[in-house]
């Protein structure tokens, strides 16, 4: 396979997006200070091609809608800005008939930023979804936009098309750095072609270091790693075994990282460990007959937890929004609705 075909070389990154990504989506890091509102994302139907993101109190009360996009389009992946007064996310649009324009999850996926009061929506990283055009006509998805601690720069997941990256389908899947106007857009991981994508960068709070989970092409598996802004110094942190990933949260004192764990028996239960694998522990412990739980945050305090599960709270079975202590215990719901709740991130308090 080679660039010279980028439609089948699209269908093919597409399918295994798929797999790799699935339909859940992915929480994001956690700033300190105190704890404020909880961003998560609805979906309006139930092939999940509609969804808007939404914000609630961590009692569960004021649920107010923050974007409201258009049929077909498909808000995802909030994360909060560490002064609590603006939200990062996917949009997920429906590519452009006709043509070599296409995008790496059948979408074309851009990264917006609004206001947590709904305005001054902004367009942040270029794409142009056009593989036979000069850059960016050669990315095909941008993806998992994350905050840096003192809100001047945003991570995120750059997918380019590049005809080295034969093991990976031709797609360069890595992460990048941006600042927060827009500008010295720069690459972190994958400056070598290479068999796997790196998806879901989350900062340190000391803003020098990325926690990300990494996508063998080759086995299928996830693993979480960490890597310095600079591109040096990358680390894995889970066995390939345990399938770890799923955007890992860094807790507010730099101590744990939070992430959700699929070894492949079916279960699929919150984890945490320290930065260097040590004291991996089951936060849910959950069997794979049992409720599956979803992507995680630390709380900006640092002594609570925000997740999903399904089946939620009502008859329906899709995910509801939970709390709990850092400890797994104290689960309770704070959300109840007949439609698909996950993707949660808990934001400090806006100053006034």
């Amino acid at each position: 396979m080679t660039a010279r075909h980028p439609r089948r070389l699209l269908i093919a990154a597409c399918s295994l997006a798929a797999i790799v990504l699935g339909f859940v989506a992915q929480a994001q890091a956690t700033a300190p200070g105190s704890n404020g509102r909880i961003v998560f994302r609805r979906y309006f139907d139930a092939q999940r091609t509609t969804g808007a993101l939404f914000t609630v109190s961590p009692a569960g009360t004021k649920v107010r809608q923050i974007t409201h996009p258009a049929r077909g389009v498909l808000d995802t992946e909030p994360d909060w800005a560490p002064d609590g007064r603006r939200i990062a996310f996917e949009r997920r649009l429906p590519c452009p008939a006709g043509g070599s324009r296409d995008g790496l999850d059948n979408a074309c996926t851009v990264v917006e930023t609004i206001r947590s009061n709904g305005t001054r929506l902004k367009q942040l990283v270029p794409c142009g979804f056009d593989t036979r055009s000069p850059f960016p006509g050669t990315c095909v998805g941008v993806f998992t936009p994350s905050w840096s601690p003192d809100g001047s720069k945003l991570a995120f997941q750059y997918s380019l098309v590049d005809s080295a990256y034969k093991d990976s389908f031709n797609v360069m899947a890595g992460i990048w750095i941006v600042n927060a106007d827009g500008t010295d857009m720069h690459q972190v991981t994958q400056r070598t072609p290479g068999d796997s994508w790196d998806f879901g960068p989350q900062w340190s709070p000391d803003g020098t270091t990325l926690v990300f989970f990494r996508a063998s092409i080759v086995t299928g598996k996830d693993a979480v790693f960490t890597v310095k802004v600079d591109g040096s110094g990358l680390s894995q942190v889970t066995p390939w075994e345990l399938g770890a990933g799923d955007s890992p949260d860094w807790s507010p004192d730099g101590q744990w990282l939070l992430f959700r764990a699929q070894p492949g028996d079916g279960s699929s239960n919150v984890y945490k460990a320290h930065p260097d694998g040590t004291e991996l522990t089951n936060l849910t412990n959950e069997q794979p007959d049992g409720h599956q739980y979803l992507s995680s945050s630390f709380s900006p305090d640092g002594e609570m937890i925000v997740t999903a599960r399904t089946p939620g709270t009502t008859p329906e079975g899709n995910a509801d929004v939970y709390v709990m202590r850092t400890d797994g215990t104290g689960l309770r719901p704070i959300t109840h609705s007949p439609r698909w709740d996950s993707g949660a991130d808990w934001g400090a308090t806006a100053p006034r």
